[in-house]
């Protein structure tokens, strides 16, 4: 027979499982769903994929019947680009699993920070060596 400690483990270890299982699959559905946004307005969903910003457990009027329930809201976090060559940023709401809205940040004046580009040098190779890349010691104090 379990012990009262015991079922109490358990029942917590359930209920963290069933969360993470939950928001997995919430991860997914809003990466689809950012994705077909994306297609439909022309745009390039970066990365393949969304993160979490936040969720938090809120009340809501059930649509079908009126009663107002416990329900989850999650935003998730993404990137887009118009031309190819530039990111911005872009949030997704979904409570329950329903949509509420995707907000797209196209009035900021800069785009998303993205790391910065390393010129390539062209220099042409006259053997093997030219292949491998210098390591400079750090200079000693």
């Amino acid at each position: 027979m379990l012990s009262f400690q015991s079922l109490v483990l358990l029942i917590a270890l359930a209920s963290a499982a069933m969360l993470s299982w939950n928001n997995w699959r919430a991860r997914e559905h809003a990466e689809r769903l950012a994705r077909d946004t994306c297609k439909r307005m022309g745009l390039q969903f970066l990365d393949d994929s969304v993160g979490m910003k936040k969720w938090r457990i809120v009340r809501d009027a059930d649509p079908r019947t009126g009663l107002r329930k416990w329900a989850i809201r999650r935003v998730f976090q993404f990137e887009f680009s118009r031309q190819g060559a530039d990111r911005w940023p872009a949030e997704l709401t979904l409570l329950s699993g329903r949509l509420l809205g995707v907000e797209f940040n196209l009035m900021s004046d800069t785009p998303a920070t993205t790391p910065p580009v390393v010129p390539r040098q062209d220099t042409a190779p006259h053997h093997d060596s030219a292949k491998v890349i210098p390591f400079k010691k750090p200079p000693q104090p």
